[in-house]
């Protein structure tokens, strides 16, 4: 890497003076830092040109990288932000999809310092890694697809969330009002007007709740059932394994209703139907069964409508970590369709 790189060292302003760099994770791209804690004037800034590659020793490991861009030249940081000039001879938009792969920046190991796991890997160990160089016109052609496929990430992304607001406006419509057309006449609710036809009922009349097992390391395998965890409600394919006796009123399959009832608020909390594999549930996760005369993918909206609320009714001893009581669940109220 250092065949292609040259680090650049110019001098800056002092630290209460300086407009600021921040590096995205994972190749996003470099913008002005905010909610900035002012420097104190004995800290050192360096000037970064556009054009020049910049990454972050913190977040080396996620792949902080960007190359800076024309409106933030002459922005500035510390050498915890360390700045390249690149060889003309290398296509930076190659070299940035490269570095921000994480077959390049998961080579590095995490190390300990501290209480905290540091994530930072030095100039002369960046500028020591080798990496294979395709020549000039493959660089330039090898650009280009993989900026053709961030532009349709990007896109898609954008319809995505026009999607998400369509979504809401229309969960707002359906679960308050009904089907388009089909009713004359509303009476008022604490949801506002609602169809005559239409119940406000509890929660807990509607389903059943029952928690899951409180699953500890030592219980956790290489094999057996996947324990399913809030992380994997979250998306995450990662999974702990029991392999010792299972009750039955653990097993989860797919499509079985769920409500997590601990973690982050604003990411943790709410209704999911489960996709992945017949697993056993861990604690912190409710299995949701449905009454007769419930439908339960309606449940599960109604459920989804009304989690900011139910989050709201959250403590714990970390704003970050906190739960609800069954309560909080079962005694909230929905509007309900015959």
């Amino acid at each position: 890497m250092g065949d292609l790189l040259s680090e650049s060292r110019i001098p800056g302003s002092n630290g209460a003076e300086a407009q600021k760099l921040s590096v995205r994770l994972y190749g996003r791209g470099v913008v002005p830092k905010i909610n900035d804690r002012r420097g104190s004037a004995a800290t050192k800034y360096y000037r970064r040109r556009a054009g020049q590659l910049i990454y972050s020793k913190l977040d080396f490991l996620n792949g902080a990288f960007g190359i800076i861009p024309p409106e933030l030249d002459g922005y500035e940081s510390t050498l915890d932000l360390p700045c390249f000039d690149i060889n003309a001879e290398v296509d930076k938009e190659w070299l940035l999809a490269l570095l921000t792969q994480p077959a390049f920046y998961g080579r590095y190991k995490v190390s300990a310092v501290g209480s905290r796991k540091a994530r930072r890997v030095g100039v002369g160990e960046f500028l020591a890694s080798r990496v294979t160089i395709p020549g000039p016109a493959e660089q330039r052609a090898i650009a280009r697809i993989l900026g053709a496929v961030d532009d349709m990430i990007r896109k898609t992304e954008s319809l995505v969330a026009q999607l998400e607001t369509v979504k809401k406006a229309a969960m707002t419509e359906l679960l308050s009002h009904g089907l388009p057309g089909r009713h004359m006449e509303y009476k008022k609710t604490p949801f506002g007007r609602i169809p005559v036809t239409w119940d406000i009922r509890r929660v807990g009349e509607l389903a059943k709740f029952s928690g899951g097992h409180g699953f500890r390391p030592p219980d956790w395998s290489d094999e057996g059932l996947p324990i399913i965890r809030i992380q994997n409600l979250n998306g995450s394919p990662k999974f702990n394994y029991f392999a010792g006796k299972t009750d039955p009123r653990w097993i989860v399959e797919p499509g079985t209703l769920l409500f997590a009832w601990a973690g982050t608020r604003g990411v943790s909390f709410g209704p999911t139907i489960w996709n992945g594999p017949t697993g056993v549930l861990n604690q912190h996760i409710y299995r949701v069964e449905p009454k007769a005369g419930v439908e339960r993918l309606f449940l599960y909206w109604a459920l989804w409508r009304i989690t900011t609320r139910i989050e709201r009714k959250a403590h714990g001893f970390k704003t970050t970590l906190v739960h609800v009581q069954k309560s909080d669940i079962t005694d909230a109220v929905v509007p309900l369709p015959p």
